[in-house]
């Protein structure tokens, strides 16, 4: 579900654009996503329906669109907690979950995976080993049980 090279621990990120925008770059770089605007767009989108940060200092984005090549997850964690949605609940937020899935067959994958990465994260134990992961390799061993 989550792969290495879609981790991302302790980045220098101050909000919510910067964050989105980091791991869509990402994604685009890996070869998840083909086309960067339209994936963030539909993120933005979604977003604007209602925000995606929750208890635990935790967002979870979501996006379906056809430039998704592959189903994906990614954790990301900043080095401060910084307030997700300033035009909304302002939820302070630290560690986030960005899941990309394809338009077209997406809406099973896409309902899959945020279910199992929100059961995950009610876990106090597999939060505190994930918040607490300071080495990538760490941090992809607590999250390959997602």
């Amino acid at each position: 579900m989550i792969d290495k090279q879609m981790i991302f621990l302790n980045e220098p990120l101050e909000d919510r654009d910067q964050v989105i925008n980091f791991i869509v770059d990402q994604a685009k770089n890996n070869g998840f996503i083909k086309e960067k605007d339209e994936f963030l767009q539909a993120l933005l989108e979604r977003e604007k329906v209602s925000s995606t940060a929750f208890e635990f200092k935790i967002a979870i984005p979501h996006g379906k669109a056809d430039t998704v090549v592959e189903p994906f997850v990614s954790f990301l964690s900043t080095e401060e907690p910084f307030v997700w949605d300033k035009q909304g609940e302002e939820k302070e937020t630290q560690y986030v979950f960005l899941i990309g899935v394809p338009e077209k067959g997406g809406s099973k994958i896409h309902l899959k995976y945020i279910s199992e990465v929100s059961k995950k994260l009610l876990d106090e134990n597999f939060r505190d080993r994930l918040f607490n992961s300071s080495e990538l390799d760490e941090a992809y061993e607590v999250l390959s049980a997602i």
